[in-house]
């Protein structure tokens, strides 16, 4: 590979050359039409046409082209470093939504047997309190029915004082005599069981 001081010196003594046929070109005189069409001059034409050619080719060859080459290939290696970050993130995107797939359906799961076991324990605490509703109630019916059966009772007891004096009160009235008190509790009592 050329180093950039036998470059540099290559395209003075190029320039340079070409400067003295140019200059020499003048020496000769002024002719009429162009030079370049000239058939004399075609073998100068030739060599500077063959020298800028290889000027160019090794300016392209060992400057132009590996300048070229080496941002080609930097760029094929940043594509590939993208393209292998990219691989690397879906990779952890799958690997993520994996988890998050595996912890949602724990999720779920424990969020079911909550709901079983609260669902358990409020269908154990319905049952207790339907027990101790139906035991207070059967104990308010009892003692209605108690209080009931006292009152029906003393009712019954009223009733037969009360019968007994109004029996009393009809027979004085109707015969005009006073029958006795036991006579008239037997009466009413008799009465009162065929009543009932």
């Amino acid at each position: 590979m050329f180093a950039p001081r036998s470059l540099k010196a290559a395209s003075l003594a190029g320039l340079t050359l070409t400067l003295l046929a140019g200059v020499s070109r003048a020496a000769e005189g002024e002719k009429e039409g162009m030079p370049q069409l000239d058939p004399h001059s075609y073998a100068s034409q030739l060599f500077w046409l063959a020298i800028f050619f290889v000027l160019v080719f090794l300016f392209l060859r060992f400057v132009g082209l590996p300048r070229v080459t080496a941002i080609i290939d930097e760029r094929a290696r940043k594509i590939d470093s993208d393209i292998a970050a990219a691989e690397l993130l879906r990779g952890q995107a799958g690997e993520a939504e994996k988890t998050y797939e595996s912890t949602m359906a724990a999720a779920h799961g424990e969020a079911r047997q909550l709901l079983a076991e609260t669902y358990e324990r409020n269908q154990a605490v319905l049952t207790e309190q339907t027990k101790e509703a139906t035991a207070a109630a059967d104990r308010e019916v009892s003692h209605a029915v108690k209080r009931i059966e006292a009152e029906r009772a003393a009712a019954l007891h009223s009733i037969r004082g009360v019968a007994s004096g109004l029996a009393a009160d009809i027979t004085a009235k109707l015969t005009g005599r006073t029958p006795s008190g036991d006579r008239l509790v037997q009466a009413v009592d008799h009465a009162a069981g065929e009543v009932a």
